[in-house]
Parts: structure tokens; sequence; C-alpha cells
């Protein structure tokens, strides 16, 4: 039989520390008298729509808490009546009750699942949400609750997933081609979003069938939103809605066909009708719709590698106008995003499409409405596309790295800075600098003309790391940007930039703060630079 504790719920919250104090200490006694009684009477309080929000709040917090250390305590009817209990508080018309009752379920299901308990959990949920007279507030509940479940279980790859999988994905399917009300327009997004987080935790060597499917029948989807009618300015709302919601699918489905070399070739079967959807819908709709469809087209370049090259001639136009949409710097950043992704998959490929896409690139890091999240973008560009080009990148070294000067100087200027928010733009546009001088270092180290290229270049490099070593707010990114650019340049110039290094104090105290790191990405980069400045020129660091 449960307890009446109201009382204590709220007396626990008491602005009277003493009598704060005192419900704290009982607690821990309750619990100690009676495991069992005390967690069903913290479910029940959850569940109870008459208590007040406050109670119920500190009831589900108290109960997620204790599951971890008493859960194994309880028997077996205890445990039943509290699942039912919190399963049923997810359709409370209170939110703040039914989100954490959904992380109570999760809770619950993170010990029991890994055990094969509660299989009856996902059909649970799965009725919820295909149920048509089920409440909004349970329908939403229930998708949060599955994004828990894959974020407190189903890490990705994990095989615990793999018997749900289908099921799962038919019901989000079901829900969010509901049309019968406007609460099911409400919810298809979310559906969607929660079909996503499913197919990022998938194993895919054991759903690699339904997965492949699900690609097919989504470029199916969006194909078939080419000929929807559009009447009224709410129409075409959800329209945009429906392309970017299935311009998310797309995204994770093929990024997680990209996961093994088994199921690429999937991808390769409909990448065509992939990019003809994307060339139809690209800058006809919504930003939203556009920055998805640009992901996609990033994860395809990814994908199919080499192969992207074809697309390339049709897709130009898409990526300058991504690239010249500062006003929505959203769509804007990730077309510099998907610039590096088309750069790593093709290689000295892209060489042709240069001469189209850096003067975009300058152009907008020169223009001062130039939204600031996208000027370490370019920088880090920068260096992909010197990585993929090589030597053919040093037309554009002058103005490139004059540029990165600027924000060498810009940087130095910030050092002292306390602000949290600026700290952390100053640090992630000093690790792409680095970022874009090792690509591009990267880039010249087997050509002929990289002393001509780079070497002028090298003092200000070398004074641009010295001032970030000293800058005791740098974090762990930029560290490891600053040595990673340090034995590049001594990979890529060799001894002709042993003046610049001998006898250079600063190198010796930032690689050995990175050795004595507990860190391993810290002592990785440290040990390999410190291998690059040795076999260089003999300089003891």
């Amino acid at each position: 039989m449960e307890l009446e504790i109201t009382m204590q719920l709220l007396c626990a919250q008491s602005p009277d520390a003493q009598v704060r104090t005192y419900a704290m200490t009982l607690f821990p006694h309750l619990v100690d008298l009676n495991p069992p009684v005390m967690l069903l009477s913290l479910s029940v309080e959850l569940s109870n729509d008459a208590k007040s929000t406050e109670s119920r709040k500190i009831a589900g917090v108290l109960l997620k808490d204790l599951l971890d250390f008493e859960w194994d305590a309880i028997d077996v009817s205890t445990k039943s009546r509290i699942k039912t209990s919190v399963l049923q508080t997810l359709g409370s018309c209170i939110s703040e009750a039914s989100d954490i009752a959904s992380q109570v379920v999760a809770k619950i299901a993170s010990i029991e699942i890994p055990r094969k308990e509660w299989p009856e959990l996902v059909g649970s949920l799965i009725t919820n949400m295909t149920l048509a007279d089920a409440p909004l507030s349970l329908k939403e509940a229930t998708l949060g609750t599955i994004v828990r479940l894959c974020q407190e279980i189903f890490e990705p790859n994990s095989s615990l997933l793999t018997p749900y999988v289908s099921d799962l994905l038919n019901g989000l399917i079901f829900m969010a081609e509901r049309t019968d009300g406007v609460d099911y327009y409400e919810l298809r997004s979310s559906a969607y979003e929660t079909l996503n987080a499913v197919v990022r935790c998938c194993n895919l060597s054991e759903t690699s069938r339904i997965i492949a499917k699900l690609l097919l029948d989504f470029v199916s989807k969006l194909e078939q939103t080419l000929f929807l009618q559009v009447v009224s300015r709410d129409d075409r709302v959800i329209l945009e809605e429906l392309r970017t919601s299935l311009f998310g699918v797309l995204l994770a489905v093929i990024q997680k066909l990209s996961e093994a070399i088994e199921t690429s070739p999937v991808i390769l079967q409909v990448a065509n009708r992939i990019v003809l959807v994307f060339l139809n819908l690209f800058g006809s709709g919504s930003r939203a719709a556009d920055q998805e469809a640009m992901l996609a087209i990033g994860a395809l370049a990814y994908a199919t590698g080499l192969g992207f090259e074809k697309y390339m001639q049709g897709l130009i136009k898409c990526i300058e106008t991504g690239l010249q949409n500062i006003d929505e710097h959203e769509v804007c950043a990730i077309t510099v995003g998907v610039v590096g992704d088309i750069c790593r998959a093709l290689d000295d490929k892209f060489l042709p499409y240069c001469d189209v896409i850096m003067p975009h690139l300058i152009r907008d890091i020169s223009k001062a409405k130039l939204h600031r999240s996208i000027i370490p973008l370019v920088f880090s560009c920068f260096g992909d596309i010197a990585l993929a080009i090589g030597e053919h990148f040093d037309k554009y070294v002058p103005l490139a790295l004059r540029i990165m000067q600027s924000a060498f100087r810009v940087c130095a200027e910030v050092d002292n800075i306390t602000d949290k928010e600026v700290v952390a733009y100053c640090n992630n546009l000093k690790r792409s600098i680095f970022e874009g001088y090792s690509g591009i270092l990267q880039g010249f180290k087997n050509s002929s003309k990289k002393d001509r290229v780079m070497l002028p270049y090298a003092p200000h490099l070398v004074w641009f790391i010295e001032s970030v070593a000293k800058d005791n707010q740098r974090d762990k990114g930029v560290t490891k940007a600053a040595v990673e650019v340090l034995g590049d340049l001594a990979d890529a110039l060799g001894s002709n930039v042993e003046m610049l290094l001998k006898d250079c104090k600063f190198c010796t105290e930032l690689i050995d703060e990175c050795l004595q790191s507990d860190d391993e990405d810290l002592k990785r980069a440290a040990t390999w630079t410190k291998g690059m400045i040795g076999r260089a020129f003999s300089v003891r660091v």
C-alpha cells in the first residue's frame, strides 16, 4: 500500500531551511524502511493529476534517482504497478508530469531491456503512437520517450534495438502520414525526427535491408512532393515542412548506409534521383528545407566519393546560390561545410570548380554583414580545398592567407576578454585558422613550389602559434590544432624553418604540456609533431 507523501515532497522544496532539511532527511529513512512502498508511492504521486505540479515533479525526480539503487530490491508485482503508472502518466495534460514520466520510463528501460525484461514496452509505445483517439499529449510524450530510449539504451549500432526496429519505423511512419486533423501536421515533424534517432541507433549489419528500403521509400516520398498541389498559403507551409522532414530522414539514412562498404551500393542506385529532386527543390522553398537538402547532398558526396563528380556540373549553381545567401546564414554556413565534404570526396577532381567556389568564399568573408559563425567555416574550407587540389592552390594563397593573418590580429586583440561567449568564438576562430593552415601546408607538402609559396608566411604562423600557446583561455581543440599545425609546418617545409623553431622555448613548452596531459588525443598530436620536427631537422624539443 502506497504512502501519502505530498506534504513531505512540498516540504522538501520549502524556503524554510529547517523544514527543507527535515523533509530531505526523512526520505532516505522512508526508503530504507520499505523501498517497494516508497517507489510505488512516488509513482502514484507522479501519476495523480489532482496533485500539485510541483509535488509531481519532485516525486518523478526522486523516483528516477532511486531506480539505480532500489529497483532490484522490488518485487515483480510492485515493479509492474510502477511501470503501468508511469506509462499512463505519459498522457498527462500537465507537460511537466508527462516529461518526467518519460524520463522514468527510459530509466527503467535502461535497467530492464538489456536483461531482456519489459519486452512489451515498445509495443505499448507503438500503440500510443498509432491509436486514433489517443490525446496529443500522449503522442508527444511517447515520441520523447523513444528518443530517450535511443539515448539511454540503444547506443549507435546496438543490437538491443534490432528486434524493435521494423515495428518502430512502421509506427513512426504511420503516425507521420496521418492527415486527419491539425494535430497530426504538428506531430509529423516530431515523428520524423524520432525516426531519425532510431535510424542512427540501428545496428546496420542486422537491419541493412530495412534501412535500404527506407532509403528507396523516402526518395519516392520526396519525388511525390513535386506533384502536390498548393492552393493556399497554409498548403505551402505544410508542404515545406514535409520536404524539410523528408530531406532530414534522407540525411540520416544516407549517413547510416555509408557506415559500411556493403551497403554503400544502395545509395548509388538512387543517387541520380536524389540529385534530381534536390535540383528541383533547392532555393524554391523554405530556409529549413534548403538546409536539410544541402546537408543531404553533403552526405551523398561522402557516400559516393569520386562518383560524385558527375553531378557537379548540375549542382555548382546551387552551391553558388547557397554561398551567396549570407542573409540566411544557416544555409550559407551549411553550404560552406558541404564544399568541404565535396573536396574530401573528389580530391583533385575538385580543381575545375575552384575558380567558381573560391571567389564566393573570399567575397563572403570580406562582407561586413557576414554572420560571424561562417568565418571559421570558411577558413577550415580553405584547408579542405588546398588539401584536395594541392599545389594548384598557389594562386589563392596570397589573398586567403592575408585574410587569415587579419583574423590572427583580431584574435590577439581579444586574448584578455572574459566574456564566455566571446572566448568560445575566438577559440573556434583560432582552431579554424590552424586547420586552414594545416590543409594548405599538407597540400603543398610534395610540391616543388612549397618553399617559394609558403615560406614567406611561416614567421607569421609561428608568431600566432606562440601567442596562442601563451593564452590561458585556449581550449583543447585550439591546443591540439596548434600542435598539429606546428608539425605540419615542420613536415612540409623541413629545414627551411629551422631558424624559426630552433631554441624555440614555446614549442618545447607546448609539446611538453600535451605530452604530460591526460588526454590521449593531445598526447598523440604532440608525439607526432615532435617526430616531424625531429625528422625535419635536429632540433631538441
